[in-house]
């Protein structure tokens, strides 16, 4: 494949990894089953807000993003459609953060039994600490690349 303009002498490609076919090979179309199913439970979430069942419509647009998460982090790219974006730990970390937003408004908004409150809280501690714990590991691999920077002289 030949590339044209600029950029003529280097060629980029991101090449996906395909399942094997053959006997026992599972077919095409099963490869957007995890993202329709995602879909499908993001807009079943819309339609019940939109009936005034605003608490059940967003646990369920929760758990579709949760188990779009759960699928990324489990399944091949080959098997998984629109659902392989970017890297995997990005598109991981993108669906849990959207669905515990999610469930986390969901179980806050009143009115609200002690149950509900608890979860809720619990959903809000675990954001906070996902964001601390990714901006920790951002400063020390900051710190890391500047050591090593300095090392080598650059």
């Amino acid at each position: 494949m030949a590339t044209h303009g600029a950029n003529s002498g280097t060629q980029v490609q991101r090449r996906r990894r395909r399942a094997p076919r053959g006997h026992g090979a599972a077919p095409h179309w099963l490869g957007s089953l995890p993202y329709l199913l995602v879909l499908g439970g993001v807009a079943g979430g819309l339609a019940l807000c939109a009936l005034d069942y605003f608490r059940k419509g967003s646990g369920l647009m929760a758990a579709a993003l949760l188990l779009g998460a759960l699928a990324r982090l489990l399944l091949p790219e080959s098997q998984l459609g629109l659902l392989a974006v970017r890297s995997r730990p990005v598109d991981c970390w993108t669906l849990v953060i959207l669905g515990e937003t999610v469930a986390f408004v969901a179980l806050s908004i009143p009115p609200m039994n002690k149950t509900g409150l608890a979860l809720a809280g619990a959903f809000g501690v675990l954001i906070i600490l996902a964001l601390a714990v990714r901006g920790v590991r951002y400063l020390f691999a900051e710190r890391r690349a500047a050591r090593k920077a300095s090392r080598t002289g650059r």
